[in-house]
């Protein structure tokens, strides 16, 4: 399988039957403080296509082709020989204690499990835990503003999941993110992390045999900001 990351939030994922899963495809708002990308979000077609929660930066289904499956809730979908599970949580920070939901989804393929937290809080209860099981990639959400964890909360998120790989998301990508995001980058967070790998491309193939021994992070260019 083959993994994309577009940008932002969004990842594709794509099996070599040409089956195709996206998640949290991004967009900007309606107000003018919700103007955090350059780019629009490209018209895919995909057989599936995934939402966290529904904020502008993460729902933008109205930019894929009418009638494009969408799935937003704990339930679990087949696309192709991809299995992705949904479990219900809380955002974090205000929006989660204001009771919104954030569904994080587990995707399988070929005995490898990638995780996509979402905007979801750092302190994952028992029963959700429970639910996601093994993880052996996880796409986090970080920045050095830390505008939804800190770094020690996203470190007790590292420590609950035990993933062997981790990709950082949700941050300001040169070429796509605007000033007014009022985002930052990953990278003093990602100094803070041993050992790191710098990615040369958008995508990224794994399985089961090339899985690193030890936890590693992996920064991976942006394919929407090119």
């Amino acid at each position: 399988m083959s993994v994309r990351y577009l940008g932002h939030c969004a990842f594709l994922f794509e099996d070599i039957t040409g089956d195709s899963l996206l998640i949290d495809p991004f967009g900007n708002g309606s107000s003018e403080y919700d103007n955090w990308f350059i780019k629009e979000f490209p018209p895919l077609e995909v057989n599936l296509v995934a939402v966290t929660h529904d904020h502008f930066d993460h729902n933008a289904v109205s930019a894929l082709p009418d009638g494009t499956p969408m799935l937003d809730r704990a339930e679990t979908r087949h696309v192709g020989n991809t299995t992705v599970t949904g479990v219900s949580d809380i955002h974090s920070g205000i929006s989660g204690r204001n009771g919104m939901e954030n569904v994080i989804y587990v995707v399988e393929h070929e005995g490898v499990r990638y995780c996509h937290i979402g905007d979801n809080r750092h302190d994952i209860p028992s029963d959700a835990l429970e639910g996601l099981g093994r993880i052996d990639v996880l796409m986090v959400t970080v920045d050095d503003s830390c505008h939804l964890l800190t770094f020690d909360q996203v470190d007790h998120l590292l420590h609950l999941v035990s993933p062997r790989v981790v990709i950082p998301m949700h941050y300001r990508i040169e070429g796509l993110s605007t000033v007014e995001a009022e985002l930052e980058g990953p990278e003093r967070w990602v100094r803070t992390q041993s050992p790191r790998r710098t990615m040369r491309r958008s995508s990224f193939r794994i399985d089961r045999r090339g899985m690193p021994y030890e936890r590693e992070i992996w920064t991976i260019p942006a394919e929407l900001a090119g």
